[in-house]
């Protein structure tokens, strides 16, 4: 992308920047946001599956069209020996991330009684425990005295009730309550911790077509479409940024309008 003339405080030349998960577009969109205001961003996958992998290393690959510094790693969030040791080659090879964007998803859609044991757990894994992970590791690898930002993308779906999605709502609502611990716990270090919470999306999976007329789901979205990955870039930047700086424990909805329907 073309360089834009940056105000001081959303500047982010110098930071450097981890995006965790690669599944969903979110992931591309809000790294290249990263790079595009300067910063230096690393790509790590959330799970080994050879298609996040992969996506991983092309975004990788992004960013440095940009004339940014940037490397890819896979990675299972699902292990915590696993996130630190990424994480230490990360800040060998890259340097320490000041920026921490958590947006590792696994969806679920399946009733509460159909549910395995299995399925609930990996659900949890990816989508829970990897943010935990990360985040313990970004705060311990931090330097003291430097400031930094914590961002999960996470759901609305886990602030409001939707058929078939216990295990993913429980996962979700996690997240968010992580994230008001984390603004507690660091933010006499100058951290802040914030979340996304995305609405239906053009990627949630059984969304159905894209036409109102076709679809009695975009009836109860206001903006009457489903979101786009470019339209949470904007937002990680700012919660990125210095101007961000008093932007803490907040959860911000990006889904044109339904929570405030539902």
């Amino acid at each position: 992308m073309a360089e834009w003339n940056r105000k001081p405080g959303f500047d982010l030349a110098g930071k450097r920047a981890l995006v965790v998960g690669c599944s969903n577009p979110a992931g591309r969109a809000i790294a290249e946001g990263l790079a595009e205001a300067g910063a230096d961003v690393a790509i790590a996958s959330a799970t080994m599956d050879g298609d996040e992998v992969m996506e991983a290393k092309r975004i990788a690959k992004a960013v440095q069209a940009q004339g940014r510094t940037s490397l890819s790693q896979g990675w299972d969030v699902t292990l915590p020996t696993n996130v630190q040791v990424g994480y230490r080659q990360i800040a060998k090879e890259f340097g320490t991330p000041s920026i921490l964007v958590y947006n590792a998803d696994l969806p679920l859609a399946r009733s509460i009684e159909k549910t395995t044991d299995v399925e609930f757990s990996r659900v949890q894994a990816v989508n829970q425990n990897g943010a935990f992970y990360a985040a313990r590791t970004f705060l311990r690898g931090l330097p003291e005295g430097t400031p930094g930002r914590i961002i999960f993308v996470t759901s609305i779906f886990g602030e409001r009730g939707v058929d078939n999605l216990s295990a993913y709502a429980t996962a979700k609502a996690g997240v968010t309550g992580l994230s008001a611990a984390i603004s507690q716990e660091a933010a006499a270090r100058g951290v802040t911790s914030n979340c996304i919470s995305t609405g239906w999306m053009d990627w949630t999976p059984g969304r159905g077509p894209d036409e109102i007329g076709q679809n009695l789901l975009l009836r109860f979205i206001p903006m009457r479409r489903f979101g786009k990955a470019e339209e949470l870039a904007a937002l990680a930047v700012l919660l990125s940024s210095d101007a961000a700086g008093y932007l803490n424990g907040q959860v911000f909805h990006v889904d044109g309008g339904v929570s405030q329907h539902l």
